[in-house]
């Protein structure tokens, strides 16, 4: 290393207490985040580059100053590393890719009738969280069993107050009809919610024993048919116990976490068993390098999962982990309580961590294909359309209107890694800037304000440039696109456009690049490739105009009211849920709502009364 005198007098100088590390290079971008009992004897470690692999000599030699803070205890020093790394996301660190946030299960209790819901985010509202559930559609699966075994409302409180009849949900004996006074009294009502309590707490015996009990009873009375109702939640609570071949009794609150590896690819697994149910999976594929040790990997996910999420106080791995006192220590600091992390190695809890490796190999292995299918298409586009340089990331544009009202511009990216959703982005066009019925001006407007200096400059989702864009189009949406560009010292970057052929059929789509219709054969990898980019733009256009449209729609009767600006319509369509309930309201409901005041809700009131 050619800096290592310069690196060497920077590491003398550094304390030999506790704390993290920060290496910044030239540019000054922190490159690595490490933590350390001893800072000065840990930066000592990276003073030779014979003892250091490839990765750590290469991130070495671009190293220009170490900054350090100081902690009290190591255990600080994991928890601020932890945070840090997330926030800055350095080049040499192992990062966590998925940061989706866990769904929930919620009975809320803010209304005499608690609600069941699906729940993100904060746990700021009355009532009691139960998950997490790995993924949505585990989630989706519970809450659908819940309502038709307990009968529980999942209506807003804003809809519920203003029915007169039961909804749709009561007809298909999901709901029990708490909206009206004739369908289920309070008392048999929150009944039913302490036994969808219990049921979700792992007290599935004694609920199943009940129900049996009162299907007999019906039975006896030849009431045939509240008996065979009391038999379909039997069943459907024998369901959502064995939705997955393995639920194990003696498993109550636990994560199953497996790690499977080759070279630069890993999947972590993480299967979440809560009240003796598997509550579902979710694959992790970090970001490191080939030379990292899988013990490093491992714990670097678990300090970064459980500093988000809170831990169960059992977590079951398949490989043991390099520092575990810390890290358990780190985590009681946190949460009041000890997680213990144990690597089984006889019995039921072995056969558990068997069935995860078994998933995370065979998710690692898909993973690997799709990533070298990802890989192999920007390969082949390049060489297709002659570009010298790697395509790394591909930028495909389209717009979406009805009749000129609500337009949006849409970008989505595309990476050696696939669809980088996190990318994408919108754009509303306002009647004010561009004439809505100008399609080249729409697009015009959306380039000028993707490549201007300040977003490229000031705004860090939109500092990487492409190397390619598609443009949804014909050659005048080419030409459109390729003078943006020029104009603004951008032509270093590749313009394709894509367009309908004869009947608007995708057999008949013609490319255009390098001024040259058809440049792409069809039938081809890349040709179809092409086409999927062009598709998902104009998917993710679509939805997003549909949205613009729903909401403008929901708005719309609010408008020609003096006096009610958008916030103020925002907040009346969030607390009534619907212009529909906004018309029945009465003046002192209207009242209740942030901003309303008297004058105004009698406004309100009159102009939809007159």
């Amino acid at each position: 290393m050619k800096n290592i005198e310069n690196l060497k007098k920077i590491v003398s100088q550094q304390p030999k207490s506790s704390g993290i590390y920060q290496m910044v290079n030239e540019e000054d971008k922190i490159l690595y985040v490490g933590k350390a009992k001893n800072i000065q004897n840990r930066l000592k470690s990276y003073l030779n580059p014979n003892n250091l692999s490839n990765r750590i000599r290469r991130l070495m030699s671009q190293v220009k100053k170490i900054d350090v803070i100081i902690t009290e205890t190591e255990k600080e020093a994991l928890l601020l590393e932890a945070n840090l790394i997330k926030k800055i996301k350095p080049q040499y660190n192992i990062l966590l890719r998925d940061d989706k946030s866990f769904p929930y299960i919620l009975i809320n209790y803010e209304h005499d009738y608690p609600q069941i819901k699906k729940h993100r985010g904060k746990q700021n509202i009355k009532g009691k969280y139960f998950g997490p559930f790995a993924t949505i559609s585990s989630l989706d699966y519970t809450l659908k069993i819940l309502q038709k075994v307990f009968l529980l409302r999942s209506c807003e409180d804003t809809i519920f107050e203003n029915r007169s009849k039961p909804c749709l949900l009561y007809q298909l004996e999901r709901c029990s009809g708490p909206c009206v006074d004739y369908t289920i009294n309070q008392e048999d009502y929150l009944d039913s919610v302490k036994s969808a309590e219990d049921f979700l707490s792992g007290k599935h015996s004694n609920l199943q024993e009940e129900l049996s009990k009162k299907m007999e009873a019906e039975s006896n009375k030849l009431n045939f048919e509240k008996a065979a109702g009391y038999r379909d939640k039997i069943v459907a609570l024998t369901q959502i116990q064995s939705q997955q071949n393995i639920n194990l009794t003696d498993i109550k609150n636990t994560d199953v976490i497996s790690i499977s590896r080759q070279g630069s690819k890993s999947c972590i697994q993480v299967f979440i068993y809560r009240s003796g149910q598997n509550w579902g999976n979710r694959s992790y594929f970090p970001k490191h390098s080939s030379e990292v040790e899988t013990g490093e990997i491992l714990e670097r996910f678990i300090v970064d999962f459980y500093t988000k999420y809170s831990p169960p106080r059992e977590v079951l791995l398949n490989h043991n982990l390099i520092d575990e006192k810390l890290i358990i220590s780190s985590l009681q600091s946190i949460y009041n309580y000890k997680t213990k992390f144990t690597v089984p190695i006889k019995g039921k809890k072995q056969d558990i961590i068997n069935y995860a490796n078994r998933n995370s190999e065979i998710s690692l292995k898909n993973h690997i294909v799709q990533k070298l299918s990802d890989s192999k298409n920007l390969e082949s586009l390049k060489e297709n359309l002659g570009i010298s340089k790697n395509i790394e990331r591909i930028e495909a544009y389209d717009n979406s209107h009805l009749f000129g009202k609500n337009a949006v511009g849409a970008m989505i990216v595309y990476t050696k890694d696939g669809f980088d959703k996190k990318s994408y982005r919108k754009f509303n066009i306002d009647s004010r800037t561009v004439k809505l019925s100008d399609d080249y001006g729409m697009m015009k407007h959306v380039l000028n304000r993707r490549f201007s200096n300040e977003a490229l400059k000031n705004n860090k989702k939109y500092s990487k440039l492409p190397d390619l864009i598609i443009i949804d189009g014909g050659k005048g949406h080419y030409d459109l696109a390729r003078n943006v560009l020029d104009e603004k010292g951008l032509d270093e970057i590749s313009i394709l456009s894509i367009y309908k052929g004869e009947g608007r059929r995708e057999s008949l789509d013609q490319i255009i690049y390098n001024n040259k219709k058809g440049y792409i054969e069809k039938d081809t990898s890349s040709f179809f490739f092409i086409q999927r980019l062009r598709d998902e733009s104009h998917r993710f256009a679509l939805g997003a105009h549909k949205a613009k449209r729903k909401r403008d729609m929901k708005s719309s009767e609010l408008e020609a009211i003096g006096g009610l600006g958008r916030t103020k319509r925002k907040l009346l369509l969030n607390h009534f849920g619907s212009v529909q309930h906004i018309k029945s309201a009465s003046v002192q409901d209207l009242m209740k709502v942030k901003g309303i005041h008297r004058a105004l809700a009698q406004k309100i009131y009159d102009f939809f009364s007159s």
